[in-house]
């Protein structure tokens, strides 16, 4: 088995041998395996708590209890752009908002630009009222969204009256 030295002959000892290699791969592979379910359970658990306070700091979801926010998180869906590429573009109806998990996005308003990084949201106010967009949202970097599109938010707003009242008692930015 080892050099190539010393090799089983007879077919019990190439049985037996046989055995002892599979023995040893499966010594190796089991803790193998367990560690990496456990390093996954541990990423998976990350990024839910991760998510969980993101959705959680949003001022539209304020007012929603913790098993309420996980019913959000359902309905999330994440989105990669490539840096340049346009989110939303004004004057096109709102489909959906934005949570940015990752990196940075550029708001072009009429006479103003803005960055909005990692933790920051932007279309609610467009897809609450059911309107159009007010700016133009390019990726600034490669980034990762969060998208709530439309119909969940506006089925969310059936279940939850108070979500319907957040644009005329915030004191959010009203763009896009």
């Amino acid at each position: 088995i080892g050099y190539g030295d010393i090799v089983p002959i007879t077919v019990p000892g190439r049985i037996l041998a046989g055995l002892t290699i599979f023995a040893g791969l499966l010594m190796m592979a089991l803790p193998v395996g367990i560690f990496a379910t456990a390093f996954a359970n541990e990423v998976h658990r990350r990024d839910f708590i991760i998510t969980w306070s993101l959705v959680a700091r949003i001022p539209l979801f304020r007012t929603l209890t913790a098993s309420e926010i996980a019913d959000v998180m359902t309905m999330l869906r994440a989105q990669k752009v490539d840096s340049g590429t346009v989110i939303a573009r004004r004057g096109e109806p709102a489909h959906a908002m934005y949570l940015i998990a990752d990196d940075e996005v550029e708001v072009k308003l009429r006479h103003k630009h803005l960055r909005l990084g990692t933790g920051q949201f932007f279309g609610e106010i467009a897809t609450l009222r059911r309107t159009r967009r007010s700016a133009t949202i390019t990726a600034a970097r490669s980034t990762r969204l969060l998208v709530l599109d439309a119909l969940d938010l506006h089925g969310l707003m059936d279940r939850q009256p108070t979500i319907s009242a957040f644009p005329k008692n915030s004191n959010a930015p009203r763009f896009c």
